[in-house]
């Protein structure tokens, strides 16, 4: 079992595990946003439209998309449209449902998803020093909040 004294603030006073979590996640979104916001200022593709380029690892349904990331349908329908005037995703017939329409990524918008899987791996490995297996067991954990997260919001 963990003693909160396992758990140090970078004050060495102790913290228990929990709000060691909430401090570690805090910093990490903070270190986040700031990056994003350096890159905001290089690249001409909005912050919220880079998030769904990192979703499409496949082609989606639009309503699979929001679902996933959240947001309203009509908010995913008016950034796939930014994208695909952006030339980084296309829309197909899905093969499923020829009623239903696919996104998916084109070879710009691919190269942009891999850019950002380089910036994630420099940033998570080498700037926060995370290791190979601390990175996996940190991807597991975070993709358990977010499907947990997912079963309690409403868009």
């Amino acid at each position: 079992m963990t003693h909160p004294s396992d758990f140090n603030s970078p004050h060495d006073s102790p913290v228990e595990p929990e709000l060691g979590a909430l401090l570690g996640v805090f910093a990490l979104h903070g270190f986040i946003e700031s990056l994003m916001d350096e890159i905001d200022s290089k690249i001409d593709v909005p912050y919220f439209e880079r998030k769904i380029v990192v979703w499409l690892d496949r082609p989606k349904r639009l309503g699979t998309l929001a679902r996933e990331m959240n947001v309203l349908p009509s908010t995913m329908t008016t950034a796939a449209d930014q994208l695909e005037a952006r030339g980084l995703v296309v829309r197909e017939r899905d093969p499923d449902d020829r009623r239903a329409w696919l996104l998916k990524l084109t070879g710009d918008g691919a190269d942009l998803r891999s850019s950002m899987v380089v910036m994630a791996r420099t940033l998570l490995c080498e700037t926060l020093e995370l290791t190979a297996e601390e990175l996996d067991s940190f991807a597991r954990t975070s993709l358990k909040i977010h499907r947990n997260i997912q079963k309690h919001t409403t868009c």
